[in-house]
This record gives C-alpha cells, sequence and structure tokens, in this order.
C-alpha cells in the first residue's frame, strides 16, 4: 500500500506559516511547518536594538551630572531630559510616515549615525546651549532608530511567530535597561 502519493505545497494563508497538503488513502492531510524566527536579519535587528537602548539609558542616568558640570542646575537638567523625551515624541510620526515610504535602511543609518555621534558631540561642547542642541539631536537620533528598529522587526519576522518574535525584540530592550546603569 502506498501511503503517500503527492505532497503539495500552499502558501499565503493569514497565519503565514507553510502549508502542506499530502493525499494519504484518498484523503487530503494539512501538516504546517513552523517557519524559522532566528533569521539572520532578526538576530541583527535584535543585537543593533540592543545597542541603541544601552546608548540611550546609559547617557540617561548620567546626563543630570555633565548638566551640573557644565553649571547648570538641577532645573536645567530636567528641563534637559523633558527635551530629549519631547523631540523623541514628537518627531516619532514623521519618522513613521518615512519608513511607510520605505527607506527603512536609510533611516535607520541616519538615526544609527546620530546616536553614535551626539554622545561624541557632548564632549566636544562647553556651554549648556550647545548641551541642549546635542541632547535634543539625540532624542530625534532615538526616534530615528528605534522606530525603524521596530518596523524592521516586524518586516524580517514570520507572521505566523509575530508575537513570539516582538516579545524577543522587546527583551533586548528590558536587557539594555538593566545591563546600561551598571555601565
Amino acid at each position: 500500500m502506498k501511503s503517500c502519493c503527492v505532497i503539495t505545497r500552499k502558501s499565503g494563508f493569514a497565519s503565514g506559516t507553510a502549508r502542506f497538503f499530502a493525499l494519504r488513502r484518498g484523503k487530503e492531510i494539512l501538516m504546517e511547518q513552523k517557519q524559522k524566527l532566528w533569521s539572520r536579519d532578526f538576530v541583527l535587528i535584535i543585537t543593533i536594538n540592543f545597542l541603541v537602548f544601552m546608548n540611550h539609558i546609559m547617557l540617561l542616568s548620567t546626563f543630570p551630572f555633565y548638566i551640573e558640570s557644565l553649571g547648570g542646575s538641577e532645573t536645567l537638567a530636567g528641563l534637559a531630559a523633558a527635551l530629549f523625551s519631547l523631540v523623541a515624541v514628537l518627531c516619532r510620526p514623521l519618522v513613521g510616515w518615512l519608513l511607510d515610504g520605505g527607506r527603512r535602511r536609510g533611516i535607520l543609518i541616519i538615526g544609527l549615525c546620530g546616536m553614535a555621534l551626539m554622545p561624541l558631540g557632548y564632549l566636544a561642547v562647553s556651554s549648556l546651549f550647545l548641551a541642549f542642541v546635542c541632547r535634543m539631536a539625540h532624542g530625534a537620533s532615538l526616534a530615528l532608530s528605534n522606530t525603524s528598529t521596530a518596523t524592521i522587526a516586524s518586516d524580517v519576522m514570520p507572521k505566523s511567530r509575530f508575537s513570539e518574535g516582538m516579545g524577543m525584540f522587546g527583551m533586548a530592550t528590558a536587557l539594555a535597561t538593566s545591563c546600561a546603569p551598571a555601565l
């Protein structure tokens, strides 16, 4: 007796899993194959997200001391933190619109360059005004890089494992939040 005579692959289902149909004794049998979550691109974007948040959290805890070293008060340190957050929030809708336009890689690269250069800018400036300008540019860079990493992560993970993938992606943020203050 032949148990399996034809195997066909059908894709395009809402769940996104590859579905294989086999004919066994005249009946169609459905067999699902889980798609691979941990691709090279997924690991790379999780690593980038981890490093982005390491950069952000490391400076978040030390920036008030930097403002005070430039002669600023605690109030000005709080204002710098507020401006950083405000710029990061206000930039996100524009970043989302740009990402929807298909410029994901370019936006990520611009954001990552800003995330790398702004800490160096803090070392180069000696006035409160320039420190505030750098801090706001850093907020915009966080908006660019963070929004694009989340978008790219959702692009590279299989839709059938989207929730699991987003959980793993978010874990990079949690790990950076726990590790960065110690550095």
